[in-house]
């Protein structure tokens, strides 16, 4: 369950990614994308993020500098994205979740469109493995869990298909509100 998050390697206006864990993913059909390819950097995300399309591609936080230099070099947009998925998943933290606590995120995840029901039925399609992701592999995070990890969690759940299918709701929920 547990994934290396990937290296890049750059060379001059180019991002190359030699090997990336989610079969769906563009960065599986083409290791090498131009700057013009990308269309933001998120290198305050856990872990920091690339945008290509309507899709995130997640790079490992040793090379922050490194994409920073990388966007201004190449004129890309610095962002700053707010997390959806880190509020989706909040209940499989190793940590206190309280109804004051459910409140709270139910209300934030409202204002990008998330209903109750849509939170409880994400959270229950993905409550299983979230567990055994966060405990059984002994992780333990309590504070953080986001696109990435659940891509992780529940990449081994599915068939090539229905991963393809569930890859492209959390792409989506993870863009909210601009995809």
């Amino acid at each position: 369950m547990l994934i290396s998050i990937p290296d890049i390697l750059i060379e001059g206006t180019s991002l190359i990614i030699p090997s990336y864990p989610f079969k769906p993913s563009i960065a599986c059909r083409q290791d090498r994308f131009i700057a013009t390819d990308v269309m933001n950097i998120d290198v305050s995300a856990a872990p920091p993020a690339i945008r290509v399309n309507n899709e995130l591609i997640f790079i490992s936080a040793k090379h922050k500098d490194d994409l920073v230099l990388f966007a201004e070099a190449n004129q890309i947009p610095i962002v700053r994205r707010d997390d959806v998925w880190d509020g989706l998943l909040e209940p499989f933290l190793d940590t206190e979740y309280t109804d004051v606590t459910h409140q709270r995120i139910v209300s934030w995840l409202a204002t990008y469109g998330l209903t109750e029901e849509i939170i409880t039925s994400i959270r229950d399609e993905v409550g299983k493995q979230l567990y055994a992701y966060n405990f059984g592999t002994m992780l333990w995070e309590w504070v953080h869990l986001g696109a990435f990890d659940v891509l992780c969690a529940m990449r081994s759940t599915y068939s090539a298909e229905q991963f393809a299918d569930f890859y492209r709701k959390v792409m989506d929920i993870a863009l909210l509100p601009d995809k």
